[in-house]
């Protein structure tokens, strides 16, 4: 390293700095040239892309149209008549608007007919001249550029193709002169599309002569421009490119041209070269202007930190230099530092020299503090005197301590000791009254007390220990009393007065250490004894608290308590089962959330909204909402109430939900049953009446036939009387549980036989289809009688005069089906048909009658069997199928 570079801070961060510019400029450089070349390479693929894009649907619309030609070719040379050729030629130019003219020519190449028709009525000679020779030499479609008639003078892209009979002879040639104009539209739009996008585009087809066959400016049509579009001619010999020339108006443009594969063409497609590289040349403009900000801001920052940071610190290392040299030499981690030649390694010289002189002050002051700080640390009064004489042998030079405490008579005893033989902690014992002891005369005077040992005029108990200087520190306390530091030597030097004051101080810190553990030895059963009574408190309160959460969690009806802000505090399982919401979704959220919840699922969110808005407001602090859940009804009671402290102050709001939907379906079970039994037990009462009163007038006299059939109504009408009541205790005692069954083995043929005939009714048509192998099925036949008679009566009810019952066994099982031909029950009825009271939309106008209760009674029945009942229905009939249990054992 140079010399200047070396001795001066300055000169090596400015060479640090000219090289981070250097690299930063480097890399930039860099960074613009690969995304240059990748712009470029970006710009020329899309250029490439629409030409090739192009160039195929180009390709693409001439074998199209090749293709249409020899079809028509065929058709023309099947035609009979010219006038027939000319109507196909002119549906054809009709289906196509980029056909000008189209041409059926003679082997010899002499046009026969065209559309539109020439003028003259000759025979004409079909040009370009070297486009029939051509096709006679080959079997494929022959593409040419040029005028196909002299007298039309249209030019254009001629199609001609030979048309072969059976046996392979020519028998004519078709051919077409499609517009370049319509060919040229597709370029056109794209150009259009470009501008409206502010983009310059230019789009041109040329031929293998290079001459214009498409470009959106109809003018150049056909000239020849190969000499105008660099790299065209590559495009021409199968190989795409990209190159930037110089285009008409003067500019940089850049040339993407491709080849139309099987025609020999090529298109070409031109750019402004600025345009293309306009993100290039942003980015440029964006570079430079980092490079200046960069450049700026870091001249900026250096003047900075020579005048903030590189002047002051040259400063303070020249005048620190000047410090005085010590002795001692330099500590270990500072040598690196110090070797520098540099500011910096002047002021670590000198820092250096400062920490070593000031380590010198300010090592008796440290030990002090982290002594006084080991002491101070402790609230135990015998681990805080431990700490005491451990950290007082660190502290000076002597070779036992020890603490000793008065007695209630004021004689001090040794508490604890470090360096003594147990035989001095036993007996030293010094009375108040022993004013030759230093310990007594500093517990009297409040002051240190040192004596030199000796034997005359009697040797005390430290001198025969060995020790010849003791020093007495006295430690009072004002709430604790008072304790003496006793330290021993066994040299007969005195204290001097640094290490008694560096003794008294600490003796400070010792003082209110020794206070602090005895206060709290003092105030700790105290403590304890609060803290055993608040443990017992919070005990209470917690078995409370458990008892209280218990209960509310354990509430089938929801509770929600909220603060005086409408956040959720608390919410029972209850709540949530009722709200539909997750605990963790209520709690810590806004009330609304619930309020949005219930609202979602009732049955008339509006009017839910409505109520709950009244209800917050203290305008109706309850209310019933109906919610709609997995299709069926769910009624849900609302109260709202305050949530008050001690004071009576309001303090949050409480809300109680209760799911009533049991109580209002018994309700209007009730209801509905009172009308229903009241409707069927009135009709056979009036009878029962009118037919009484008529048997008991008594002047009309009545034939026995009359007789007997109104005595025979009134038993009928009574036998349906007694046959509801006995359904409605039937289906009590099975929602109770209490319905007995009495199982016997049966034959299902026999309980369907007899059920036809008491069901039998005129006009009405009953199948049966029921195996002969049938197992007996283990059942309470009069229970499934009643089954049988309801569904059938369902069915007449129902249906269109025809009913069928199968059975059939599945596995362990009889499944039995009772089928009607009525017009079925509608999806959504379907699974409420086995509700009690409800009845099928579809029977309701004509059937009047009943009480709803039939198929309920049936579901009723089979379910104490143990087994199922179910309902199918299609457009046209509905089928109810119910299982038996089937017998094990041999068929009967």
């Amino acid at each position: 390293m140079p010399p200047l570079l070396r001795h001066s801070l300055l000169y090596q961060l400015v060479s640090v700095y000219l090289l981070f510019v250097i690299v930063v400029l480097v890399g930039g450089a860099g960074i613009n040239t690969v995304i240059e070349q990748q712009q470029r390479e970006a710009v020329q693929a899309s250029d490439q892309a629409l030409a090739q894009e192009i160039a195929l649907e180009t390709n693409l619309h001439l074998r199209d149209s090749e293709v249409s030609l020899s079809t028509l070719g065929h058709l023309a040379m099947q035609a009979r008549t010219s006038q027939a050729i000319m109507q196909l030629f002119q549906t054809y130019q009709t289906a196509r608007n980029d056909v000008d003219h189209v041409y059926w020519l003679d082997p010899l190449g002499l046009i026969q007919t065209s559309y539109p028709q020439l003028k003259s009525s000759m025979a004409v000679e079909f040009s370009p001249p070297d486009v029939v020779p051509r096709v006679r030499n080959t079997a494929n479609p022959v593409i040419e550029v040029g005028i196909a008639v002299e007298t039309t003078f249209n030019a254009g892209v001629i199609i001609a193709a030979p048309i072969h009979d059976n046996h392979g002879t020519l028998v004519g040639i078709i051919a077409a002169s499609l517009s370049l104009f319509e060919l040229s539209e597709p370029l056109q739009a794209v150009v259009k599309a470009q501008q409206l996008q502010q983009h310059q585009l230019q789009i041109s087809i040329i031929d293998a002569r290079g001459e214009l066959v498409a470009t959106p400016d109809h003018s150049r049509l056909l000239q020849t421009v190969l000499d105008e579009l660099p790299g065209a001619d590559l495009a021409l010999q199968h190989q795409g490119n990209s190159q930037l020339g110089t285009g008409l108006d003067g500019q940089s443009w850049l040339f993407s041209s491709v080849p139309v594969s099987d025609i020999g063409w090529a298109v070409v497609v031109q750019r402004p070269a600025s345009e293309a590289l306009h993100v290039v040349t942003q980015l440029h403009l964006w570079l430079l202007t980092i490079a200046l900000i960069f450049t700026i801001g870091g001249l900026l920052f250096w003047l900075l930190l020579h005048g903030r940071v590189i002047r002051p610190l040259h400063t303070l290392a020249i005048q620190h230099q000047a410090l005085p040299s010590s002795e001692q030499s330099i500590p270990s981690h500072a040598t690196q530092l110090a070797r520098r030649a540099d500011e910096v390694g002047y002021l670590a010289r000198s820092l250096i020299r400062l920490e070593r002189d000031g380590l010198a002050k300010l090592g008796e002051l440290q030990t002090l503090l982290e002594t006084s700080s080991v002491v101070v640390g402790s609230l135990e009064p015998q681990a805080v005197v431990g700490k005491i004489i451990r950290e007082v042998r660190r502290l000076v030079d002597v070779q036992a301590a020890a603490v000793l405490l008065p007695d209630e008579q004021g004689v001090l005893h040794v508490l604890v000791s470090d360096g003594h033989n147990r035989r001095y902690n036993d007996i030293l014992s010094l009375a108040p009254e022993n004013v030759s002891s230093s310990a007594v005369l500093a517990l009297h005077s409040g002051r240190p007390v040192q004596k030199l040992l000796s034997a005359e005029p009697a040797p005390s108990l430290s001198y025969d220990e060995g020790f010849r200087s003791v020093l007495a520190v006295p430690i009072i306390s004002r709430h604790a009393g008072g304790v003496v530091l006793l330290v021993h030597r066994t040299q007969p030097q005195p204290f001097n007065q640094n290490e008694i004051d560096l003794l008294l101080t600490f003796a400070n810190y010792a003082t209110l250490a020794w206070e602090h553990a005895v206060l709290y030895e003092r105030s700790d059963e105290r403590l304890r004894e609060v803290a055993r009574e608040n443990a017992q408190l919070y005990q209470q309160a917690s078995e409370e608290k458990q008892k209280l959460e218990a209960i509310m969690e354990s509430m089938s009806d929801g509770l929600v308590l909220t603060g005086i802000d409408g956040t959720v505090l608390y919410a029972n399982p209850g709540a949530s089962s009722i709200t539909g919401l997750p605990i963790t979704e209520l709690e810590r959220h806004p009330i609304q959330v619930l309020y949005e919840a219930l609202s979602r699922s009732a049955m008339e969110p509006e009017e839910c909204a409505r109520n709950m808005l009244q209800a917050t407001s203290a305008e109706k602090p309850e209310l019933l909402i109906e919610l709609e859940r997995h299709t069926q009804r769910q009624v849900i009671h609302l109260r709202f109430f305050d949530v008050g402290d001690e004071a009576g102050r309001i303090i949050g709001r409480g809300l109680l939900l209760r799911d009533v939907t049991r109580e209002r379906e018994i309700d209007e079970f009730k209801t509905t049953l009172l009308g229903a039994v009241g409707h069927e037990l009135r009709t056979p009462l009036a009878a029962i009446k009118g037919y009484a009163s008529t048997l008991l007038q008594k002047d009309v006299t009545w034939p026995i036939e009359d007789q007997r059939h109104f005595l025979q109504t009134i038993s009928t009408k009574a036998d349906y009387m007694a046959q509801l009541v006995s359904n409605l205790l039937d289906l009590s005692r099975q929602e109770a549980g209490l319905l007995l069954l009495k199982r016997a083995p049966a034959r299902l043929q026999e309980i369907v036989t007899h059920t036809i005939a008491e069901t039998e009714h005129p006009g009405v048509t009953v199948t049966t289809r029921i195996p002969d192998d049938l197992p007996l099925v283990d059942i309470d036949s009069g229970r499934i009688e009643v089954v049988l008679h309801n569904l059938v009566m369902n069915a007449l009810a129902y249906g269109e005069g025809k009913i069928h019952i199968s059975a059939k066994l599945q596995e362990k099982a009889v499944i039995v089906a009772v089928t009607d031909n009525g017009p079925g029950i509608a999806p959504t009825e379907l699974p409420h048909v086995f509700e009690r009271f409800y009845r099928a939309q579809h029977g309701r106008q004509r059937h009047s009658g009943g009480t709803g209760l039939g198929l309920a009674i049936c579901k009723a029945f089979i379910e104490a069997h143990g087994t199922s009942i179910w309902a199918e229905s299609a457009e046209q009939g509905t089928t109810i199928s119910f299982t038996l249990p089937a017998r094990e054992g041999p068929h009967k």
